[in-house]
């Protein structure tokens, strides 16, 4: 246990990161909200990751900083990892590659605080490619609320915008350690099933490639695609008794949309890989 209380864990996991995790790392402690504490997960990196997170460690002693490793098991093993020994009411996610805007916990906290019934919060993003910033926000600051039946049809939180009450995060069991492809929707959507949630309409994190398509994970479109119908099957048949089922006709809805989406996105993919050459 940590000797001081902390009302947020910034958990970040990294695997062969040696290029970005310090860009990381530092929009982490140049926030302007300050009563955080940064849990690293390594990954099984092979490179210098462990080291240069090391070295920024010893020259930034008055943060609380903890480096923890593991073997290569992914990321929602990692992130379990990082939450287990977190001491913060809310957890917030930040991805090795991404980075946060100064102010973003300081708006998500304070929201946080005056309405005590959203367990879960995003936000909107940039996408920042060869310094060229894409904007995907129409920048009100409004809270855009997202219940369970909307987030089926639409995944509003991307990982790096995500802060989570600790306890609502613990209560749907975490990440599913035995997925790899889409396992935070799957996490979001069993929160929104028990919790209030939505996002705060401001680009507030910088993702520095396209969502899909691109590199890492994400990048398989098919095997993404088979883990978020997937996921629709476990949703449906983890159906609660009384409240926020997934009927046989709402389920072939969300999985015709499914596979629209799906066509779309490898149309997107097609059309820039031909204006990238």
């Amino acid at each position: 246990m940590c000797e001081d209380y902390v009302s947020v864990s910034v958990i970040i996991p990294y695997y062969n990161s040696e290029g970005t995790i310090i860009r990381a790392l530092e929009s982490v402690i140049n926030q302007t909200y300050k009563d955080f504490e940064i849990i690293l997960i390594d990954d099984g990196s092979y490179d210098n990751s462990y080291k240069k997170v090391e070295k920024f460690m010893s020259s930034h002693k008055d943060f609380k900083i903890k480096n923890l490793h593991q073997g290569n098991y992914g990321p929602s093993k990692a992130r379990n990892l990082g939450v287990k020994c977190a001491e913060g009411e809310y957890i917030a996610f930040l991805d090795s590659d991404d980075s946060w805007d100064r102010n973003k916990l300081d708006i998500q906290m304070e929201y946080l605080k005056k309405n005590k019934d959203i367990a879960i919060l995003g936000s909107d993003h940039n996408i920042v490619i060869e310094n060229k910033v894409y904007k995907k926000s129409k920048d009100t600051g409004k809270f855009i609320g997202v219940s369970f039946y909307k987030k089926l049809f639409k995944n509003y939180f991307a990982a790096p915008t995500v802060v989570i009450k600790k306890e609502a995060f613990e209560d749907v069991e975490g990440f599913n350690e035995t997925q790899r492809y889409a396992e935070d929707p799957l996490l979001y959507s069993k929160v929104l099933r028990k919790y209030k949630g939505g996002k705060i309409e401001s680009p507030l994190v910088n993702i520095y490639k396209n969502l899909y398509g691109d590199s890492g994970l994400s990048s398989n479109l098919k095997k993404c695609q088979a883990s978020e119908i997937r996921n629709f099957k476990l949703l449906r048949d983890e159906n609660p008794k009384y409240h926020k089922k997934i009927g046989y006709m709402l389920y072939i809805f969300v999985i015709l949309f499914s596979y629209i989406k799906y066509i779309r996105r490898v149309v997107i993919v097609y059309i820039r890989s031909r204006e990238r050459h």
